[in-house]
């Protein structure tokens, strides 16, 4: 399976779940599994209750454990995205290993990428850090703060170099210097 066709049933995911009326968070993910005869199954991470404790479960974990109701345990292509931004996101180490528990040919399975299909050893090897993607960020890029006063600064120079004031200037100059007794009306406005 290519990445776009993948990428589009977690997409799909994510606008069942939406229209179901589930409000979709910035740490909700999707994860999509197709097995090598061509299974689609899906997964959502969600909090469940744990022997009374809120716990986060994997959307990985998730949805193999739909996969396994099937019948199904092996997994050709995997992919994880953010539900939120439509990020495609690497499994955590936690549910790279329990994938890997599940059977041995689950080995062979890949994780879609937009630039490539890593196989699930390589993320493995690599695999570490917290059990939980990271939040995203809003996607826009931060902006630097000096860069905004800078931008306002250019902006008022050119403005205040296009102002040719010099006239008023010299009329004003000229009044200070006028006895009290002849003062002249100010830009004729008073007197």
């Amino acid at each position: 399976m290519t990445f776009d066709a993948i990428y589009a049933a977690a997409v799909d995911t994510v606008n069942r779940i939406a229209a179901g009326g589930e409000v979709i968070t910035p740490d909700k993910t999707v994860c999509v599994i197709c097995t090598p005869q061509g299974r689609i199954y899906y997964g959502v991470s969600r909090a469940e209750p744990v022997n009374g404790v809120m716990t986060e479960k994997h959307a990985e974990i998730d949805a193999v454990m739909n996969m396994q109701s099937y019948g199904d345990t092996a997994i050709g292509e995997l992919i994880l995205i953010n539900a939120m931004s439509g990020t495609a996101l690497l499994p955590c180490s936690g549910c790279v290993n329990y994938i890997l528990s599940q059977g041995p040919e689950n080995a062979g399975a890949l994780v879609a990428m937009p630039d490539r299909m890593i196989p699930l050893q390589e993320v493995a090897r690599f695999a570490g850090g917290g059990q939980m993607p990271p939040p995203v960020q809003n996607s826009a890029p931060l902006r630097n703060i000096s860069a905004k006063g800078d931008l306002l600064k250019d902006r008022l120079s050119s403005i205040m170099d296009g102002v040719d004031d010099d006239d008023d200037d010299d009329e004003f100059l000229e009044e200070l210097d006028q006895p009290k007794g002849k003062k002249k009306k100010l830009f004729g406005l008073f007197g």
